[in-house]
């Protein structure tokens, strides 16, 4: 899938941000800082489409709440759940937490369910599936992101 698919998504920048430095020449440049006529320009992510989405997703679920001086509410936090036992409740918070993320800060994408069960024999891991679409009228996508917490249940 590519930005043709999904125009309204279109490219962002990599994560984290890379400078790609071009010399006064037009080449790479690798001569002396300072050099005259050298640019640079930000590299952009190399997936467009779908895959730049689920990036932007996983972006905004590590994002911790109150770190971003402008958009305080933006981000799941899930991070914080790392020390959580392996419990119904906190699968059900976790999964709660990641909704309400992507509703208030991904108008990219619909949303359709959010489930977040232990991972089978793992003992510390917990899968949180997110499926969601980008716009109405695409088929549904999903997206599973481990998460790994120290109690065992």
């Amino acid at each position: 899938m590519s930005t043709t698919d999904y125009p309204q998504v279109g490219r962002g920048w990599a994560f984290p941000p890379r400078w790609e430095r071009v010399g006064g020449d037009g080449t790479g440049a690798t001569g002396a800082t300072g050099a005259t006529g050298a640019t640079g320009s930000v590299e952009l992510v190399t997936n467009n489409g779908a895959e730049h989405v689920g990036e932007a997703l996983v972006l905004l679920l590590r994002t911790m709440i109150g770190s971003r001086v402008m958009r305080p509410d933006l981000g799941a936090g899930v991070d914080r759940y790392v020390f959580e036992p392996r419990t119904s409740e906190a699968c059900h918070r976790l999964a709660d937490d990641v909704r309400r993320a992507l509703v208030l800060g991904e108008p990219r994408v619909i949303v359709d369910a959010v489930e977040a069960v232990p991972a089978g024999e793992a003992d510390d891991r917990v899968d949180v599936t997110i499926e969601f679409r980008i716009d109405r009228h695409r088929r549904p996508t999903s997206l599973v992101v481990p998460f790994y917490l120290a109690g065992a249940s």
